[in-house]
């Protein structure tokens, strides 16, 4: 009699455990060991990672596709699996939180190389590090954020205000990263951040999701019902205003004075005197042939722009397209001289070789296409005096160690 009371009590304790360990499951009420603030870069041999409910290979995935290499991850929270020797990072991914396998993670230094680590991922057609237009703020909310990197996963700017519906913000730099995401690099009062692209005008009327407050006044105000007597007043008030608007017409009075007055100008054919300087024919001859030849590109160039609109249906990529293709052009135009490129790689000949900066170029990019890996950043900047947080130029030439 014992050993079956025994045993169904064992049986009732081990019913209520999983039925514990469901209801976390469902309700996702794990919570991390503790508390983290880093990030981490996916690389995986597989070529990315999944985010997964609580920290265990078996339980639901979050994502529908993996977590891409080179994604940038904030790791929230820590946990670790001592039963498989693992530790498990708390991050969020598109809007849902939930457990990565850090095995699979590489940790970085800073925000920037996070960041860099993502805008080299999403590659150099989508990536413009030159743009210059402007964009009005539209959020649902009527509000927005200004982050300190593409995503909110980098943190709000400390002590800057929210962005405001209708503010015009001048985009000096944006990205499509391939979350899907649109980010763009602007300025508010004097503190420079990243802000999400489709929330502006611009994207919500490319996307038909756009709705203008004043638009809709004016049309909930057609319908309104009107009496006869209404119309009459209607009439009448109106009338005035089309009436006044004929009286205009009586300006053309003043053209048959003021031109009488013009020809008097006639008098200063003195500057035919000019033909005295016969020596300039032959400028102006280069000057026409010059014109002629930049008519010409033109010419192609605007066939170029054209082909490329017509290829691209996001507008946006087009007009980043065409921007490249305008500053590859000035590039190949305004050649480096001779005697810089020849001291430059004078001087770099006993260090390393010598590299242009090509646009869109970053300190990581190279590193990582030169030597595969972004570790050699620091070298890169010992030997040629740099810092990891300075800029480089298109046509700069630097040493690769």
């Amino acid at each position: 009699m014992k050993k079956i009371i025994t045993s169904l009590l064992t049986i009732m304790l081990g019913l209520l455990m999983s039925v514990n360990v469901m209801a976390d499951v469902q309700e996702g009420k794990q919570s991390p060991d503790y508390k983290t603030d880093y990030y981490m870069i996916v690389e995986s041999k597989a070529g990315g990672i999944d985010i997964y409910s609580l920290p265990d290979l078996n339980s639901a995935k979050l994502n529908d596709s993996q977590i891409p290499n080179g994604t940038a991850l904030h790791i929230e929270g820590e946990t670790e699996d001592k039963a498989n020797n693992r530790t498990w990072g708390y991050t969020e991914y598109h809007g849902m939180h939930g457990y990565v396998p850090l095995d699979d993670c590489r940790p970085v230094q800073s925000r920037k190389e996070a960041i860099d680590s993502e805008l080299y991922i999403a590659g150099r057609d989508n990536v413009d590090y030159n743009a210059d237009y402007n964009v009005r703020a539209y959020a649902e909310d009527g509000t927005q954020k200004l982050y300190q990197g593409p995503g909110s996963k980098y943190g709000e700017v400390p002590g800057v205000r929210e962005i405001q519906n209708g503010e015009t913000l001048h985009i000096t730099e944006d990205a499509d990263l391939v979350d899907g995401s649109h980010w763009g690099v602007t300025t508010i009062d004097g503190t420079e951040g990243w802000m999400d692209l489709e929330k502006t005008e611009e994207w919500a009327k490319e996307h038909g999701t756009y709705e203008n407050p004043q638009t809709s006044e004016a049309v909930d105000m057609t319908p309104m019902p009107m009496q006869e007597g209404d119309a009459v007043s209607a009439g009448k008030s109106a009338s005035p205003t089309v009436t006044e608007a004929p009286e205009a017409s009586a300006t053309p009075t003043a053209t048959t004075v003021t031109p009488t007055e013009a020809p008097k100008a006639t008098e200063t054919p003195a500057p035919t005197e000019t033909p005295a300087a016969t020596e300039t024919p032959p400028v102006t001859s280069m000057a026409a042939e010059d014109d002629a030849e930049t008519d010409t590109k033109n010419v192609l160039n605007s066939e170029k722009e054209q082909e490329i609109y017509r290829e691209e249906s996001d507008t946006r990529k087009a007009e980043r397209r065409v921007k490249q293709e305008q500053v590859e052009n000035n590039a190949a135009k305004n050649k480096i001289s001779e005697d810089v490129t020849d001291s430059a790689v004078a001087s770099s000949a006993e260090s390393g070789t010598s590299y242009v900066i090509k646009p869109g170029d970053t300190l990581y990019q190279i590193s990582i296409s030169r030597y595969g890996t972004m570790e050699k950043v620091a070298d890169i900047c010992r030997a040629n005096g740099l810092t990891e947080e300075e800029i480089i130029y298109p046509g700069q030439i630097i040493v690769l160690p």
